[in-house]
């Protein structure tokens, strides 16, 4: 056999053997079509979008240690306070201190990202969006939350985030929403 012949050969079985890589399947030597990557891309961003609604949902259930398993073990966030003269103060934590924040069970705190935009490149998801934030039934501010992940063996976990803290900064569509349940 010439080399050309057996080099074709390898290409037709190496196209034939399938991975298997957690939920996707990737065909060696072969492009994936374009529904298949949007599809991964797809199932990337909701994974993305279930951290950030995993770390929400632990704040309000006042749970530190579940904050922290949602991210890496040196994650940090950084708070940008809006002042009423309209300068801003700047903080950043690491996520130990951040879920100190959240022990108070008697407290219902709520926050929520109404409409998150998802960009993924890799082993990078950035998650970001408006948000409102409810003590009880009070809109106590509204802003901006921006979340970097990375992937790791274990799936998506925050790296770092960032928040504008916005007490006079909420939309009238901000104002009219009511706390989630």
């Amino acid at each position: 056999m010439s080399k050309r012949i057996i080099a074709k050969y390898l290409f037709v079985i190496t196209a034939s053997i399938l991975i298997t890589w957690k939920s996707y399947v990737v065909v060696i030597g072969q492009t994936p079509d374009k529904n298949f990557t949007v599809q991964i891309k797809t199932d990337d961003s909701k994974a993305a979008v279930a951290v950030v609604n995993q770390l929400f949902a632990e704040m309000a259930a006042a749970n530190p240690e579940g904050i922290l398993a949602v991210g890496r073990p040196d994650f940090q966030l950084v708070a940008i306070f809006k002042q009423k003269d309209g300068k801003s103060r700047i903080q950043v934590i690491n996520g130990e201190t951040f879920s100190k924040f959240f022990t108070d069970k008697t407290k219902i705190l709520r926050e929520t990202m109404y409409a998150p935009k998802v960009e993924i490149n890799g082993d990078l998801a950035m998650v970001w969006g408006r948000y409102v934030f409810f003590d009880g039934e009070k809109l106590t501010h509204c802003g901006v939350d921006t979340f970097n992940l990375v992937r790791t063996e274990n799936g998506w976990k925050l790296a770092n985030g960032a928040s504008t803290i916005e007490p006079a900064g909420c939309t009238s569509k901000e104002k009219a929403m009511k706390a989630a349940k």
